[in-house]
């Protein structure tokens, strides 16, 4: 009997037990758990980037129209092309009045300008004085020995294509002639497309450079400036000995001869700017060997020179809404304007078709159309090659009218391809993820973490084990529902992300 007492006994002890637990789990609930939602859950403060994307989907589609028009009101000044007229991208059409913003490029590059004379009246307390003046000199003889040579550039490689369209310099002519002039033909049209694609892709940098850009950025496009040459230089060469080869193996020399003079008057070009630009570079090397660092403080100097290299790039940006420029390459398909006529902003008059190279068609949700705006840059996968293969894409039109898609509205965009690729065709599927705006080092928190008071924005923060509400002023928000805090947190800060508002 008293070993069943002791039984019974435990039995009530455990019990009593598992009582015990269950009250305790229950007041934890009570306590974690507070209206079907965790309390109290924080996140710390730090300064991060804040990047917003919106991301759609499109499809591939054939180029098409495109309608452009001035930014601002103004008198027709000029218009540079016709309709029918090829033209590539970033190329000057048409151009109104501004007198105005081109004075305020000047104003600003006499404020540079005065801004470097400044900086240079510093350095003549520098011993090294002789020497930074020739390097800079060389920089500048460098910038126009460049600016020079794409001038003549472009008319050599317009010359070259010329002769190499001529009926006499033909692929028939040569197939006549024979597997010589054939394997010369071949050699002459593979060097002038090499020399070509190098022309074209080096302006499209200097097109980026002024006489205010960077030492090292002027020292790069004259090397590749002098490389470009070298190439012109065995263009010209291969070409010259097709049109010799020809010239003596079909007995008539007299129809070759204005080509040869051409050709003679190319090479001594080319020549003369591989001298130059040779000369330059190596001035650029013997003074930087010779140029011996400085302690100078000129730090205030450059500060100032760097403010108002910002303030031309601003009056240059500016200047340029006063004309119209070629979005991509194409053709000019209407011109409603003529020189003296009052043109309205934002109002179309001129249109050109993209000629060969596809664009994307997407549909915008309206929550995310605010965002977007001409000229935002993309990144495109195509669904026929997957995501880890990406294409530069740029935003060229947003619809201002809606459409109506599954009852939901939208509005129609288009971005151009960045360049020609024989990957895409038209029709295929296009995951597209527009960069709308990008802000680096700032405080980046959830929108539904800040709540109203007196008019006023506030969030919960957790100090020492207690909550306290913080004023904050906002920034801009992106569509994920992230916002920026412009005030009132600072890094470390723990803020209660389901703040209770009394």
């Amino acid at each position: 009997m008293a070993f069943i007492n002791k039984i019974l006994g435990f039995i009530k002890r455990k019990k009593l037990l598992i009582g015990v637990i269950v009250v305790v789990l229950i007041v934890l609930g009570l306590v974690i758990f507070k209206n079907g939602r965790i309390t109290n859950q924080t996140i710390s403060i730090s300064h991060s980037d804040f990047i917003n994307k919106v991301s759609v989907s499109g499809k591939v589609v054939a180029a098409e129209d495109v309608n452009l028009s001035f930014k601002n009101e103004g008198r027709i000044e000029r218009i540079y092309f016709s309709v029918g007229e090829g033209i590539k991208r970033g190329a000057l059409i048409a151009k109104i009045d501004a007198k105005d913003a081109e004075k305020a490029v000047h104003d600003a590059e006499t404020s540079l300008a005065s801004a470097k004379l400044d900086l240079e009246k510093i350095k003549l307390q520098n011993s090294n004085i002789n020497l930074d003046s020739d390097l800079q000199k060389a920089y500048d003889d460098g910038f126009t020995a460049v600016s020079d040579a794409f001038l003549d550039f472009l008319t050599i490689i317009n010359g070259l294509d010329d002769i190499l369209s001529e009926n006499n310099v033909s692929d028939n002519t040569a197939r006549f002639s024979g597997k010589t002039a054939l394997d010369y033909r071949d050699e002459a049209e593979k060097l002038y497309y090499k020399a070509e694609s190098i022309f074209e892709k080096n302006r499209k940098i200097f097109r980026l450079l002024d006489r205010s850009s960077t030492k090292q950025e002027i020292e790069a496009i004259v090397d590749e400036t002098y490389e470009t040459a070298k190439i012109f230089s065995n263009a010209i060469k291969s070409v010259k000995n097709l049109v010799d080869y020809l010239a003596d193996d079909t007995n008539r020399a007299s129809e070759y001869v204005a080509y040869q003079t051409s050709l003679s008057l190319y090479t001594n070009t080319t020549g003369e700017h591989l001298s130059s630009l040779f000369s330059i570079r190596r001035d650029i090397k013997d003074y930087k060997d010779a140029f011996s660092s400085t302690d100078l403080d000129i730090e205030d100097s450059l500060l100032s020179i760097k403010q108002k290299e910002n303030t031309l790039q601003d009056a240059k940006n500016k200047l340029s809404d006063y004309y119209i420029q070629a979005p991509f390459d194409g053709i000019i398909t209407k011109i409603d304007a003529k020189i003296g006529e009052m043109a309205a902003p934002n109002i179309s008059l001129i249109a050109m078709m993209s000629a060969g190279t596809f664009q994307i068609e997407s549909f915008v949700p309206e929550v995310n159309i605010a965002q977007i705006k001409l000229g935002d840059e993309a990144q495109v996968t195509l669904d026929a090659y997957g995501e880890t293969v990406i294409f530069g894409a740029v935003v060229i039109s947003i619809d201002p009218a809606e459409t109506i898609r599954d009852g939901v509205s939208t509005y129609k965009i288009k971005l151009q391809f960045r360049g020609d690729d024989d990957r895409v065709k038209s029709g295929m599927t296009a995951s597209v993820t527009i960069v709308t705006f990008s802000k680096l080092n700032v405080v980046v928190i959830p929108g539904g973490v800040v709540f109203d008071k007196g008019g006023k924005k506030f969030v919960q923060v957790k100090v020492n084990e207690k909550v306290v509400e913080k004023e904050v002023v906002l920034g801009i928000s992106s569509s994920l529902g992230q916002v920026e805090v412009v005030s009132g947190l600072s890094d470390g800060d723990k803020v209660i992300l389901n703040p209770e508002v009394k």
